[in-house]
């Protein structure tokens, strides 16, 4: 009887434990910091308007730099099926002039204009030609 007795009491103590809030149930906890980042990583279809080639549209994959904490990488960008690097502000950002690939050399800048909505614009060098582009990603 006394087995009983001492598993009842173990049994309902452990229930009372486990129905006890932690921190994570706290609703004055402060909420973890997001990363900006997120927003941007998916795959995108873009729609580009360029001044020497005219309408294009393809697919690039934003993915979120493993060596800088701020940027993103824009994989196909361009549809030149080379990446692009990019510093990350909230919901706009930068892309400082680098080279892209053997291609050539961009720079430019976007803004995330909602949850599924990108507008990009930017230029880019290939040899001596110089082509300024506007791009609408959309998901």
């Amino acid at each position: 009887m006394k087995k009983i007795v001492y598993s009842a009491l173990v049994l309902t103590g452990l229930f009372v434990a486990s129905c006890a809030p932690d921190k994570n149930d706290d609703p004055a906890s402060p909420t973890p910091d997001l990363d900006a980042r997120d927003k941007y990583v998916a795959y995108w279809t873009a729609h580009e308007n360029s001044a020497l080639a005219g309408s294009n549209s393809y697919t690039v994959n934003i993915i979120k730099s493993t060596s800088n904490s701020n940027d993103i990488i824009i994989n196909n960008f361009s549809g030149l099926a080379v990446s692009a690097r990019a510093t990350v502000n909230n919901s706009s950002f930068t892309i400082p002039y680098q080279q892209i690939g053997t291609i050539g050399f961009t720079k430019g800048s976007g803004t995330l204009t909602a949850a599924n909505s990108i507008l990009l614009s930017y230029t880019t060098t290939i040899g001596t030609s110089r082509d300024s582009s506007t791009a609408t990603y959309t998901k």
